[in-house]
């Protein structure tokens, strides 16, 4: 799957099959995690997996209850070692950084799930302490996110959150001052956005390889008169 295009399709999934997710997708969506950038290559990310009915339910328990955590086939806690990130980074390292790796790593798991076919959810609420408790966690390691995974339902409608354009929270130089490229590019709205990033992609790649201007102009009289012809000749069909 297309980076892009795993990016624009990936949705939230709480509702999964009753497969079990092999460990060659497990081993994948781990490796994923693990080529995230971090501060000072520190790399801090652990994975506690879950898969045991009883741990998932204690941890569905300390997610504040949220049903899809027990529901879910696979259960990947994702946590920060802070000893290891402040040899480097000291106590900024625990309270700062850690948090930024991690969720940059998250953030690759669950396109590589998606991109594996599989279908996921970053629990962000969960009672600390509790999740500490469950996993047997030592002090050094912190919880930062629970991922439940599992193979979506086919027939199943999953929500797509609406984005927000880049064009609306993006500024040039300081904050307010509109980007003075992006009518010109886009040719649209400020608020209007019609195609996704992946065909954008493609038309920039497609100008690109386009010939001169000269040649630009004649296939838009070749696509004209395309046009003109077939619509001529439904005229005739008719009359």
């Amino acid at each position: 799957m297309d980076i892009f295009d795993a990016m624009e399709t990936r949705v939230n999934v709480k509702v999964f099959d009753k497969r079990d997710v092999p460990d060659e997708l497990i081993a994948q969506v781990l490796m994923a995690g693990t080529f995230a950038a971090s501060a000072g290559d520190i790399q801090p990310w652990e994975f506690i997996i879950v898969k045991e009915k009883t741990t998932k339910t204690e941890l569905s328990l300390a997610c504040l209850r949220q049903k899809h955590v027990e529901d879910a086939p696979l259960i990947i806690v994702v946590c920060a070692n802070l000893e290891r990130v402040a040899l480097k980074f000291s106590e900024r390292g625990k309270q700062f950084y850690a948090v930024q790796d991690t969720g940059a790593c998250i953030q690759n798991m669950l396109l590589a799930a998606h991109a594996l076919g599989l279908g996921a959810s970053w629990v962000h609420a969960f009672e600390e302490e509790a999740v500490k408790r469950i996993l047997k966690l030592p002090d050094k390691i912190k919880p930062m996110g629970v991922l439940a995974i599992g193979f979506p339902l086919p027939y199943e409608k999953y929500y797509k959150t609406e984005v927000i354009p880049f064009e609306n929270i993006s500024w040039s130089e300081e904050y307010g001052k509109e980007l003075p490229w992006f009518l010109n590019e886009t040719g649209k709205d400020r608020f209007t956005w019609k195609k996704s990033i992946y065909e954008r992609a493609k038309d920039v790649d497609v100008n690109i390889k386009l010939p001169e201007k000269k040649e630009k102009q004649q296939l838009k009289i070749n696509f004209y008169e395309t046009v003109f012809n077939w619509i001529k000749k439904l005229r005739q069909r008719k009359t």
